[in-house]
């Protein structure tokens, strides 16, 4: 029986996507609402109607320019920031439990004394309160990022199908695919983040503890790249420029879920 590889928290990071989704799906639906009150009276139809100069509205392409400007200002105006800071804390901490819980298993095994730089980074250690500071910012500021292009690539869409006689059922499809496209976007931001993060707090403290060594270890699964299978099992030495993938710990290229066990060099 092959032995599955647990040094990656999965679940953290699949517990974020969700989170990320469910704030996507919020979104949508308030495009989706959008949409039904002030935007589909004026496309019924498609450009039959728009083009009709019996239209009972003749000034239809300026009210559907207003409303569009309208969409962004309320989607961008919407208060989800408090949810999506809490969202990335929970997640950041938990990342940072896992991490502790290894730690404290590698120091055991090699029984080595575990001291106040195993702590969680939000109480006591200078280094790593900054570190976290710093992340549950740069997320936070991602989620936003992704949210001002959502708002903007959709209205893009939106106004791509009513220049080309679009109607209706073209704009809901139109907001159905930017949705998607930006959920597969949550998915990257989840694994990437949830793959640097645990390494960069991996590597502070098994060094902390007097690790100089770790071994570069794979989720063993279909979507290792070749090059980090080729890394599985190999050796390497913290802080060497050459080391890993190109100087870089397992975890830390994008969308990596490859992980750190610290050497006992005795």
């Amino acid at each position: 029986m092959v032995r599955r590889r647990n040094g990656y928290p999965i679940k953290l990071e699949k517990w974020y996507e969700r989170e990320l989704c469910k704030l996507i799906n919020s979104w949508r639906s308030q495009a989706d609402d959008f949409f039904q009150a002030f935007i589909k009276q004026h496309v019924l139809g498609g450009s039959k109607i728009l083009q009709d100069a019996a239209n009972d509205d003749p000034n239809w392409a300026n009210v559907v320019q207003q409303a569009l400007k309208l969409f962004a200002v309320t989607m961008d105006s919407a208060q989800d920031e408090h949810t999506t800071e809490s969202i990335v804390r929970r997640w950041l901490i938990s990342v940072d439990n896992f991490s502790l819980s290894k730690v404290k298993k590698y120091a055991s095994s090699a029984q080595i004394e575990v001291g106040t730089i195993a702590i969680n980074p939000l109480k006591d250690n200078t280094t790593l309160v900054n570190y976290t500071k710093g992340k549950i910012t740069e997320n936070t500021a991602l989620i936003k990022t992704m949210k001002r292009r959502y708002i903007d690539q959709l209205q893009n869409d939106i106004y791509y199908n009513i220049n080309n006689g679009g109607g209706a059922t073209d704009i809901s499809h139109a907001i159905n695919y930017r949705t998607g496209m930006t959920l597969r976007h949550a998915g990257l931001i989840a694994t990437d983040q949830t793959g640097k993060v645990l390494s960069q707090l991996d590597a502070y403290r098994n060094k902390q503890v007097g690790f100089t060594k770790y071994i570069w270890r794979s989720m063993e699964d279909g979507r290792v790249r070749p090059k980090h299978r080729e890394l599985d099992g190999k050796t390497f030495k913290y802080d060497d420029p050459n080391g890993g993938d190109n100087g870089q710990l397992p975890g830390e290229p994008i969308r990596c879920r490859c992980y750190q066990d610290p050497v006992d060099e005795e």
